[in-house]
């Protein structure tokens, strides 16, 4: 076979690395992991027992390799396979991203393979060029943050097209007998020219940006027509974010290793899987662009099937296998390893009593490749297209969408509102031989809030109560974000709330105590509000938000509408023992007695003394509603010595008057016969 020696390696991000210097250390943030990590603590990050594999292009000293000697990367093992290398600061920033022990989604131990990619292509291993099939590999996934394209003056198209293929075919075939993910880069740049190498092979996971500057478009070798990037990334050059997804996949593949479903999974499915996953859980809110084209391509044109969200991947991964069933129902998040020989189902419900969720689906499958002397002898991709119906009992009903390419090895489905009923995934065989896929598919739990306890109340410290309610599958927690507002202000009036609340595993709701803070100020009534924040993670509808009102003291709120602002703020004139009007009456007792402050002539409710049946007595009126006084009648002969207590005084009525007023009527207990000189007061305090 005449094919071209010579291959132009290109790292146009390396200029970018110098630019742009430091990690950006809230790419987790963007991925996902730090909600992973919210919410199961344990699970992030991990160490794949495989290690991983990165191939660099060379720097002009012929430096592969990151500096292996950085705290970064203490712990793992490194093998050099190409031989001596020093540090290379392109490899350095891409190991960094891809198994940095703070920097990753990784962490050590982790063995480590490193090539010069001239050297993977040739002999080290892919073995292009020559009559050996590729090298084995028994690490668990491979980055390659480099590009590659044949030089047109030196090859003809025919032979570009033959070393591609050939090329593509190598690493298709190495994955699907050694079960790793390869990740390989887009270039930079907003070109629709896809490199050569390696972004168009069937079975790696390609990767460009998401702020679109990537190349893609339709591949060009190998099987025309194929859609490419498979997803995109949080950073500004695909060398970085193509790292990124190297360490999701690492970490998801590891994961799926650690499941009950492992021993029972092929070496091929481990590929299958780890994509679909990724495809299912990739997002689109940072996408606000993102769009399919019609139903015979699974990707958006740019973007593919969205950002990479290792949260979103990880939760449709423990959601467990769901095997299609003509009959059965499956759960509404899920995955499964299978084969398609006609049409295989698989029924779910939205649950009623929620609101319209996010669904995406992903199907990835492989191309059969027989390897003979350096040639693979007939690659045939079957074809497989899938669907999302209505669907009543195990009736499908109507079509709601479909991915149905006729060239690639991917189907994808997103819909942004699936509203609660039943429905209906179908992957079919359309042509080829019985073909082992991996299906994956994912909702966003419904979420609401209600105020179960609607008051807190400043006089006693008594909290209003939120209640944060999902609905679906309560298998794992769920993390809600939230978000506060209302006319009282946080950490003042009320202590402060959490931005987030974790619903925990097994249950549908957790509570949210909102407890005021106690003072005297006259503010009045105040409201918070809490409203479920705007998330990737989950769908909140109408009924995501609540309000609660947080209760002034009731003497604090009667001051509140009786003076103005101004005057609230001199306590000479609002102040508790403050006499505005000069009626000889505090704020306090005016409170007490249900006099206005303002009003001086209110005579006609202070407390009357008078004599009753030798005795002396004291009758006043009083609100109903002032719960935050005490009113003490006190006894005395002298005027300096007061006493209080039925050894004194007694009560002989309390009558509501039907107003929202009580008149109490009291008398001292000794005659006057026997005691003549007596003294009856009131006193009031709060």
């Amino acid at each position: 076979m005449n094919i071209p020696r010579s291959i132009r390696l290109l790292v146009p991000s390396l200029v970018a690395l110098i630019a742009t210097g430091a990690l950006h250390a809230d790419w987790k943030d963007d991925v996902g992991y730090t909600r992973l990590q919210q919410t199961f603590p344990s699970e992030a990050p991990v160490s794949p027992a495989g290690g991983v594999t990165q191939a660099e292009a060379p720097d002009g000293s012929a430096n592969y390799a990151p500096d292996t000697a950085s705290p970064l990367f203490t712990g793992n093992t490194f093998d050099l396979k190409s031989g001596a290398s020093g540090a290379n600061g392109h490899a350095h920033a891409v190991a960094s991203y891809f198994y940095g022990n703070t920097s990753s989604l990784l962490s050590s131990p982790l063995p480590v393979d490193l090539y010069n990619a001239n050297n993977w292509l040739g002999s080290g291993f892919l073995n292009y060029g020559q009559s050996a099939a590729p090298a084995s590999e028994n690490r668990r996934v491979q980055n390659h943050s480099w590009i590659s394209m044949f030089d047109t003056s030196q090859a003809t198209t025919s032979q570009i097209n033959s070393a591609v293929t050939n090329i593509n075919q190598r690493l298709d075939f190495a994955i699907d007998r050694d079960g790793f993910t390869s990740v390989v880069g887009m270039g930079n740049g907003a070109s629709t020219t896809l490199p050569d190498l390696l972004g168009q092979s069937y079975h790696s996971l390609s990767v460009g940006l998401v702020n679109g500057s990537h190349s893609a478009g339709l591949t060009a070798w190998d099987g025309a027509g194929r859609m490419k990037p498979d997803l995109v990334a949080f950073e500004g050059v695909t060398s970085y974010s193509t790292p990124q997804v190297a360490s999701a996949a690492a970490l998801i593949s590891e994961k799926i290793r650690n499941t009950p479903y492992s021993p029972a999974l092929s070496t091929a499915d481990y590929p299958r899987l780890t994509k679909a996953l990724l495809l299912a859980g990739a997002a689109k809110e940072p996408l606000p662009f993102w769009s399919r084209p019609d139903t015979t391509k699974p990707y958006d044109s740019v973007y593919g099937a969205g950002a990479l969200n290792v949260f979103l991947s990880h939760r449709i991964l423990i959601a467990g296998q769901q095997p299609a069933h003509p009959s059965g129902t499956v759960a509404e998040t899920g995955w499964d390893v299978n084969t398609a020989n006609s049409t295989r189902l698989y029924f779910f419900d939205i649950p009623s009593g929620g609101t319209s969720t996010h669904f995406s689906a992903a199907l990835s499958w492989h191309r059969s490749l027989i390897f003979f002397a350096g040639s693979f002898f007939g690659p045939a991709l079957t074809n497989l297209d899938l669907k999302l119906f209505t669907a009543t009992g195990t009736t499908l009903g109507t079509q709601i969408d479909a991915s149905l390419s006729t060239v690639d090895n991917v189907e994808h489905l997103y819909q942004a509102t699936l509203a609660p009923g039943r429905y209906a995934l179908q992957v079919s065989l359309t042509n080829g031989s019985a073909t082992p896929y991996a299906l994956a598919w994912r909702t966003s739990p419904s979420v609401s809030v209600a105020d179960t306890t609607s008051v807190a109340r400043e006089a006693d410290t008594s909290p209003a109560v939120f209640t944060v309610t999902r609905t679906g599958s309560t298998t794992s927690p769920l993390y809600v974000p939230l978000s506060w507002s209302g006319t009282a202000v946080s950490g003042t009036h009320y202590l402060n709330p959490p931005n987030a609340i974790l619903i925990p595993a097994g249950a549908s709701s957790s509570t949210l105590p909102i407890t005021p803070v106690s003072d005297n100020l006259a503010q009045g009534d105040r409201t918070i509000t809490l409203s479920v924040a705007t998330d990737f993670s989950l769908s909140a509808g109408s009924a995501a938000s609540a309000t609660v009102t947080l209760q002034d003291k009731p003497f604090d709120a009667w001051r509140f509408t009786r003076f103005t602002t101004e005057e609230l703020a001199d306590s000479a004139i609002s102040g508790d023992s403050a006499d505005p009007d000069a009626d000889g009456i505090s704020n306090l007792l005016e409170y007490a007695l249900g006099t206005e402050p303002k009003s001086p002539d209110t005579s006609t409710r202070l407390p009357t003394p008078a004599i009753d049946n030798d005795r002396l007595t004291l009758t006043y009126t009083r609100p109903t509603t002032n719960t935050d006084l005490t009113y003490t009648l006190e006894w005395s002969d002298n005027l300096s010595t007061w006493h209080t207590g039925p050894e004194f005084t007694e009560l002989i009525s309390s009558t509501d008057n039907g107003n929202g007023t009580i008149t109490v009527f009291t008398r001292a207990l000794a005659p006057l016969s026997t005691a003549p000189r007596q003294f009856l007061r009131l006193r009031v305090t709060r």
